[in-house]
């Protein structure tokens, strides 16, 4: 079980690290998809509310980054990490997560409703980086505007949806390797570039890294090739 453990979280630091080579700031997950590392503060009376300012690793998305020898560190102090979270809303990508669920026990289906939510509104879901998930919903990656706040949601794109912005994390997938369906976005260029221009609000297979903004605004999405 200890090989297991190990090979696992090896994956994960690999995926992890491939993810911060493109511009995403990422720390460990456990497999409960919570963080893998203790808050140093755990216990402490009265409750202390720190963000990473004690310089301590521990303090969940606050110890995100995209500095590979901070990445190393973070695995290295939660040994049993099985995958990584991403923080969102961090520039380049200020990457903004829709997880899009299907539940036929209860008629959800939020994969219709965004797409009949578009239809009413008059905007269009560009292709962009799509992870599909084990019950047939997906995830959506989309790339928010620079200049407005995107806050965090449940259930207001669609029934059975949630969206992770501002200083949330979303679970990325470890435990495979990127696909033709499952790509990533590229690493960011030398110096900063806009994305290209295009319709967008949400997105498609793991292919770009995208924008997402209200149908009013007409959001746009970054082109990706795997």
């Amino acid at each position: 079980m200890a090989t297991i453990d190990r090979q696992t979280a090896t994956l994960a630091l690999a995926h992890a690290l491939a993810a911060a080579g493109r511009g995403l700031p990422v720390f460990p997950l456990s497999a409960t998809k919570l963080p893998a590392l203790r808050s140093p503060h755990h216990g402490e009376q009265p409750p202390v509310h720190c963000r990473g300012e004690c310089g301590l690793p521990g303090h969940g998305v606050h110890d995100a980054t995209t500095d590979p020898a901070a990445v190393r560190a973070l695995f290295a102090a939660a040994p049993r990490a099985t995958g990584y979270g991403i923080a969102c809303g961090r520039a380049p990508h200020r990457l903004i997560g829709i997880d899009l669920d299907i539940d036929t026990a209860y008629g959800n289906d939020s994969v219709g409703a965004l797409q009949q939510l578009a239809l009413q509104h008059l905007f269009t879901i560009p292709p962009t980086v799509t992870v599909l998930t084990p019950s047939g919903g997906r995830h959506l990656w989309l790339t928010g505007p620079a200049d407005t706040p995107v806050p965090n949601s449940a259930g207001r794109l669609a029934p059975a949806s949630t969206s992770a912005a501002a200083a949330a994390t979303w679970s990325a997938p470890a435990r495979s390797p990127p696909t033709a369906a499952t790509a990533w976005p590229p690493a960011p260029p030398p110096s900063p570039r806009p994305p290209a221009p295009a319709p967008c609000s949400a997105s498609s297979p793991h292919r770009d890294a995208p924008r997402a903004h209200s149908p009013a605004k007409r959001p746009r999405a970054a082109g990706v090739r795997a």
